[in-house]
């Protein structure tokens, strides 16, 4: 089965995680920067339906091509993807408080102590909703999102190796309203909205453009390609403008309702940059492109360089809410991550990455 790559989705993925990464950020010197950097977890919402997009094509596709999915392979795929890097993370969770100490650094005391049961079983997520807290190790704290995408990969994968391509838009009906009523049970008993079900949906959305791609292919391809690039350029204004105007409803809306909007909206933008001619694109050579690549390790290792350098220049009494040391402490803290991330990428994740070759 010969693989499609698309276009932008690289730059995507880069614009996602940047968009959690400044969340993550103590600019203090910068109080009107707020309403940029809040909301951070809506980054991780683009994830979902971007992973919902991938999964449905790569499983819709290898079943158009041979008539069935190979559960074995599918699953192996995935496991050299996440599995490596995550456990790597996980060892460095539990190796952080003796490299704390070592350092002579000090432990922020906020949140939880791990435990490998939930650490190792990627059900961290669920520990922090009974605990309605995060755990005290970076980057623990961010890797609910990888339990979301594993438990999402077994039941994706499990559906769609029993059912027909045609029931497919009943599935994602059934997963659009399950989302939905499943944010309001968990408002309603206070739960954080961190597991498979309060964003079920999300990932369903991201399977309808891949959906249509199947059923409909090049039909479906040149009706998006004749769309005028103008319009297209004002959905992505709209689209911005909604990132940052729906964080400023009620609490309710933003809990239960914005999620599936988002992700509505995040699905006609994968539609409308399908296409694989396509002027309305951010190209593979494109510098967002390259970095997009090592978004996996970008996501992993910024709370761990954000939480370093923040006992660096504690140290060094550089304050924060100066503005000169705000900003040299977003430029580095980026640009460590980036370098981490390369190096992680290129010395660690290609090798595993290189072994999928032999599951397709």
């Amino acid at each position: 089965m010969q693989k499609r790559n698309f276009h932008t989705f690289d730059a995507l993925r880069f614009f996602a995680y940047f968009k959690v990464f400044i969340f993550h950020l103590p600019l203090l010197a910068f109080p009107a920067f707020t309403f940029i950097k809040d909301n951070g977890g809506i980054g991780v919402l683009f994830f979902f339906v971007l992973s919902g997009f991938l999964i449905t094509y790569i499983i819709l596709e290898e079943k158009e091509q041979t008539g069935k999915l190979d559960l074995k392979h599918f699953f192996a795929r995935r496991i050299l993807r996440i599995w490596p890097l995550y456990y790597l993370m996980i060892a460095f969770v539990y190796l952080s408080p003796f490299l704390i100490s070592a350092l002579g650094m000090e432990a922020s005391g906020a949140g939880y102590e791990p435990r490998p049961v939930y650490s190792l079983t990627f059900t961290e997520n669920y520990r922090m909703i009974m605990e309605n807290d995060h755990p005290d190790t970076s980057p623990l704290g961010v890797m609910w999102s990888l339990c979301i995408e594993e438990h999402f990969y077994i039941v994706w994968g499990l559906l769609l190796f029993f059912i027909n391509k045609r029931y497919l838009p009943h599935v994602i009906i059934l997963s659009c309203i399950t989302g939905i009523i499943s944010r309001m049970y968990f408002f309603h008993m206070g739960w954080k909205t961190i597991d498979l079900f309060t964003n079920i949906d999300l990932f369903a959305l991201g399977a309808i453009p891949a959906w249509l791609l199947i059923a409909y292919g090049g039909r479906f391809e040149e009706w998006i390609r004749k769309t005028g690039i103008n319009y297209k350029r004002f959905y992505v204004l709209l689209l911005i403008t909604a990132v940052y105007v729906f964080p400023l409803c009620g609490v309710y809306f933003r809990e239960v309702f914005m999620p599936g909007l988002l992700g509505a909206m995040f699905s006609l933008l994968i539609i409308l940059i399908l296409p694989a001619e396509n002027k309305f694109r951010i190209g593979r050579k494109n510098v967002l492109s390259r970095w997009g690549v090592w978004t996996y390790g970008l996501y992993l290792y910024h709370t761990i360089v954000i939480n370093l350098f923040l006992q660096f220049f504690a140290r060094l009494e550089w304050p924060l809410s100066d503005p000169m040391y705000a900003i040299s402490f977003a430029i580095i803290t980026f640009f460590v991550t980036l370098t981490i991330s390369y190096l992680s990428y290129q010395l660690f994740e290609k090798p595993f990455l290189r072994l999928k070759k032999y599951f397709y």
